[in-house]
């Protein structure tokens, strides 16, 4: 279920951000944070709506903001610190903002679509969606899947969200260390939302793999324990347009 909250944190942010922009001189062209409802403006201009937003603590970061120049477009990465006053005001740190070239992204294998599971489990009817690639800190991609409409009440993973790079990059890396997961043959990822089953309940740690139409996924948590080997597996294909 969506919360209400993460639906409005981005909004924030971008608005924090063009604020403390506007304050500390920089020029941001008219309309780069509207939506695409009229021609855009003449380059150079930049497009926060298109890059990756996160807030944390003081400190807002945009990953791979789109920049419009004459010549083609570039991308940047952008972290705004700001300090906060006695009375609660707020004001850009120094040093900020800073902006850095991020590496190229880390392109995979996963494909975007509708995905079916098997016909012998829960009657064929485990349809999830898979999400992405959205570009987080490194490069890196992150993906995402949710059942869709009409799947059955316990298919599994009911939700996921894993991460396309190198595995001491991943966020989930302090687990995956713990857990003595050294294997590249996965990209891993954690579960979310419900779970009917032990090795698929939430906060379990999963590696997903894409061949072709054929998306596997494992499981390497049960009852709370994390292992170096996977304690369960199902594959996905990819529906055919409709």
């Amino acid at each position: 279920m969506l919360n209400r909250n993460s639906y409005f944190r981005p909004r924030l942010a971008r608005a924090a951000l063009i604020t403390a922009l506007v304050a500390t001189g920089t020029s941001v062209a008219y309309g780069q944070m509207e939506e695409d409802t009229a021609a855009p403006p003449i380059p150079p201009y930049a497009l926060f709506q298109y890059s990756t937003l996160t807030g944390s603590g003081n400190t807002i970061t945009a990953i791979r903001v789109p920049v419009a120049t004459a010549t083609g477009t570039v991308y940047k990465n952008l972290t705004l610190q700001f300090a906060v006053g006695p009375g609660g005001g707020l004001t850009v740190a120094e040093g900020y903002p800073k902006v850095t070239v991020p590496p190229p992204p880390i392109v995979s294998s996963f494909r975007a679509g509708k995905y079916v599971g098997p016909s012998n489990v829960l009657n064929g009817e485990m349809i999830v969606n898979v999400n992405g690639p959205a570009v987080t800190n490194g490069g890196a991609t992150e993906w995402s899947l949710a059942a869709a409409s009409g799947a059955a009440g316990c298919t599994y993973p009911s939700s996921a969200t894993w991460y396309v790079g190198p595995i001491t990059s991943n966020p989930l890396y302090p687990r995956l260390k713990a857990a003595g997961i050294t294997s590249t043959a996965w990209s891993y990822g954690v579960t979310g939302g419900e779970g009917c089953y032990g090795p698929w309940e939430p906060d379990t740690i999963i590696g997903l793999s894409q061949i072709g139409n054929t998306l596997t996924i494992v499981s390497f948590t049960d009852n709370g324990v994390t292992k170096n080997l996977p304690f369960d597996e199902i594959t996905y294909r990819l529906a055919p347009a409709p």
